[in-house]
């Protein structure tokens, strides 16, 4: 049966060459450079250069796999034969149902969320490591293409990220190395060479930058609840019906966020510091409480502006302007 390598619709690479894994090399060193500097501005560059090995990494592993896949005009035969009435063969049937087709293949090559899925399915990523390394990349992203980054999380990012990578690079099994080589694992070692990892501390200021979140939160839902009381008072007393434009539904939104969830919220943030086994069970906890936070987050910062434009307008007019 010929598989990918002799088959006309072949599209997969199963060798790297060693050019393929020197620019990682310079790239890695480059994020030991970048991460030394311990400025943000920095830190920044570290967490798009990490992402990207992981991305690369991530891609050869699925590469690794589908490689060995018969070629899609096999399986085609195969699943004409098999429909034509043969008799049920165990092996052709799982081989035709685990096949990755193009349409898949190329979701895979577009979407680092789709490989880390399709690595999961095969064992080679933990649920949890997916998890947490697909929401790294959303963190990437946040810095590159929105600059929304919480700036006094970054550099506890690339440390997590700088070990999560040194992990991925030392279980990768490449199909072959050319001679000379510099491979994972010893690119793994160059990654962390001489990097220390207090767990304890770095879990102690993800806690505290949680913390500071929620009270943000906290603070406006507050500041809402305020406004919505006076709002509502002011309506009764000259019998206007209620308002119902964005912002008494930007009040609604926050006045929605019960006393009871803004309490979980806060003991979630300040249970991050301990009871820490890992860098991936720190980072789940976190991740759980980061995605929760920040579907109110908007709210909470749209109130702000709205406010500190008021007050602005308010000190214009005492002004004169």
């Amino acid at each position: 049966m010929p598989f990918q390598p002799f088959a006309h619709d072949w599209d997969r690479v199963q060798f790297s060459g060693s050019e393929q894994w020197r620019w990682l090399a310079v790239e890695i060193a480059e994020i030991r450079r970048c991460a030394a500097a311990s400025d943000q501005a920095h830190d920044r560059l570290a967490l798009l250069l990490i992402d990207h090995v992981v991305e690369v990494i991530v891609g050869r592993e699925v590469n690794a796999r589908l490689a060995w896949q018969p070629a899609d005009s096999v399986v085609e035969e195969l699943r004409e034969i098999r429909d034509s009435g043969t008799e049920p063969d165990a092996a052709v049937d799982r081989l035709i149902d685990e096949h990755v087709g193009p349409d898949r293949r190329h979701q895979l090559d577009m979407h680092l969320h789709e490989k880390t899925k399709y690595l999961v399915k095969h064992d080679v990523l933990t649920f949890q490591e997916r998890e947490v390394l697909d929401r790294m990349h959303e963190y990437r992203n946040a810095a590159y293409h929105r600059d929304t980054l919480e700036a006094d999380l970054i550099s506890d990012l690339v440390l997590a990220y700088m070990m999560l990578a040194s992990q991925l690079l030392a279980r990768h099994r490449p199909i072959a190395l050319a001679r000379g080589t510099t491979g994972p694992g010893e690119l793994s070692a160059l990654l962390v060479d001489g990097l220390e990892m207090d767990l304890q501390a770095v879990a102690g200021r993800f806690s505290e930058h949680a913390m500071k979140r929620v009270d943000d939160i906290v603070r406006a839902v507050d500041t809402a609840r305020g406004i919505q009381r006076a709002v509502v008072d002011t309506a009764r007393e000259q019998g206007d019906p209620m308002p119902d434009d964005d912002f008494a539904h930007l009040l609604t939104t926050l006045n929605g966020l019960t006393p009871k969830l803004l309490r979980s919220w806060a003991k979630r943030a300040s249970g991050l510091k301990t009871n820490v086994t890992s860098l991936v069970n720190l980072m789940i906890r976190y991740i759980g409480l980061d995605r929760a936070l920040d579907e109110i987050e908007p709210s909470a910062r749209r109130l702000e502006i709205i406010l500190d434009r008021w007050e602005q307008d308010r000190l214009d007019e005492i002004r004169g302007k």
